[in-house]
């Protein structure tokens, strides 16, 4: 006769509620499954794990209280080593385009926590702009994406890949030390009309979003005094730096020359959200990237990272 982990959980859970129906709902079996799989451990140790009490709960034998630390310790034994066998089966390369938010500001960091567990895969990370990277999944050329954007008027995203907002993003107006709108709290998109404006490429993520706030204020880019185009937004930043004009970028690309105090930057008061959204080819098909999918998210839950 043996001891199986089924039987090992189920007595840990009775354990916790005292409780015959509750453990069965726990782990979903039926109560006999339950009363079975208890008879079948005391069987095995010859002794007596828990007592009914009156009201038709149940409580730990002083035997059973014993027990109970150490199934808890063989159980975690048991399923780290499950965790490490399926990582240990995890190889091969995993393909992803990115914009520069998500490339630049998230996936470093991502890859250096997911790499310490998952030694036999490797990342190979590509800085594209939105559209290019939408293109690149339809073409079957990367696994996943990380946009600022998929609302392009041409834009056909193939109808298999999982589209999933991760982590909001906070645009702004970038400006020179010392400008006037840096006396604001806050800023409105209609601010931009005074003044020069940096404007970006119209494949970038971040510009379709741009463009969504000034519209949302009933204006076009047309109304705006467009001095100059940048296909990147850090030639946008270093361009407002030197004093063309002012800027729309996010809070994570500002941040580093905020602190450096070569540009200033007011966050914009909109009527919608953005976010940096994950897109999936596989569709949660692929063991591999289902792994780094995964990996991404967790980190962006327990990091609470916005952009």
């Amino acid at each position: 006769m043996t001891v199986d982990l089924e039987q090992l959980k189920t007595f840990c859970d009775l354990c916790s509620t005292k409780s015959f129906t509750k453990t069965a709902k726990n782990i979903g079996v039926t109560e006999s499954t339950v009363s079975y799989r208890i008879r079948e451990l005391e069987k095995f140790f010859g002794k007596k794990l828990f007592v009914r009490m009156p009201n038709k709960t149940v409580d730990c034998t002083e035997f059973g209280n014993e027990f109970y630390p150490q199934a808890l310790n063989v159980i975690d034994i048991f399923q780290k080593n499950v965790r490490e066998s399926r990582r240990s089966l995890l190889k091969g390369e995993i393909k992803v385009s990115a914009g520069e938010i998500g490339g630049v500001y998230l996936l470093p960091a991502v890859i250096k926590a997911y790499g310490s567990k998952y030694h036999d895969v490797s990342i190979d990370i590509s800085i594209n702009n939105s559209q290019e990277t939408i293109n690149k999944l339809n073409r079957s050329l990367c696994d996943i994406g990380l946009v600022a954007s998929i609302d392009f008027p041409d834009r056909i995203l193939g109808k298999n890949v999982i589209i999933e907002p991760i982590a909001k993003i906070q645009y702004g107006i970038i400006t020179p030390p010392g400008h006037p709108l840096l006396t604001k709290s806050t800023a409105r998109i209609t601010d931009l009309k005074d003044y020069p404006y940096i404007s970006r490429g119209g494949t970038s993520g971040s510009q379709r979003e741009i463009l969504k706030i000034i519209n949302e204020a009933g204006l076009s880019e047309a109304d705006l005094n467009v001095v100059v185009r940048f296909e990147q937004s850090s030639s946008v930043i270093n361009a407002v730096a030197e004093g063309l004009g002012i800027g729309v970028v996010s809070r994570a690309q500002a941040a580093r020359y905020v602190q450096g105090g070569f540009i200033g930057f007011i966050p914009l008061v909109t009527g919608f959200s953005s976010y940096l959204t994950l897109l999936d080819r596989w569709r949660g098909n692929n063991p591999l990237v289902n792994s780094f999918t995964n990996f991404i998210k967790y980190y962006v839950k327990t990091t609470g990272i916005s952009f």
